[in-house]
């Protein structure tokens, strides 16, 4: 029973933390891009207490520790890190100024940003095929390295 609460503990904990961490809360630090570590790691030690589980015949926890292991693994994937300022090509800055966004925006914000522009900038909506040429041309710019 210990186990479970210290399992739930630990996983409330970096679910806190994560979403802090999203929000812009907590300063950036080691262990903040240690997290999906720490998550694999967790998610190990409560696949280890699964497995201890079976041997005791607490079939229904085990399969309950598992099903937690299992899905704290799935949320620990890698993302790389995002590139220096003067890692960016010309053609590359320059779609990020053509879509409204900084240097270095992620996959998201390159999507709903290109969204929001061809609302207005598409030939059906009055814009020009020229703008939505530029946008798309932009976008998939910015897309080919995701």
């Amino acid at each position: 029973m210990y186990l479970i609460i210290a399992a739930a503990a630990a996983f409330a904990l970096l679910v806190w933390v994560g979403r802090q961490s999203r929000l812009g809360k907590l300063k950036p630090g080691p262990w903040i891009r240690q997290k999906r570590a720490l998550i694999a790691v967790g998610a190990v030690a409560v696949a280890m207490a699964g497995v201890i589980c079976v041997a005791r015949g607490q079939y229904i926890l085990a399969s309950i520790l598992v099903s937690i292991a299992f899905a704290m693994a799935g949320g620990a994937r890698y993302r790389p890190e995002p590139r220096p300022a003067g890692a960016w090509t010309s053609a590359e800055i320059e779609a990020y100024r053509t879509l409204g966004l900084e240097v270095g925006a992620d996959r998201r914000a390159i999507v709903k940003a290109w969204k929001q522009r061809m609302k207005a900038a598409h030939p059906d909506q009055g814009g020009s095929d020229a703008l939505a040429a530029k946008l798309n041309a932009a976008r998939d710019t910015l897309l080919k390295k995701r």
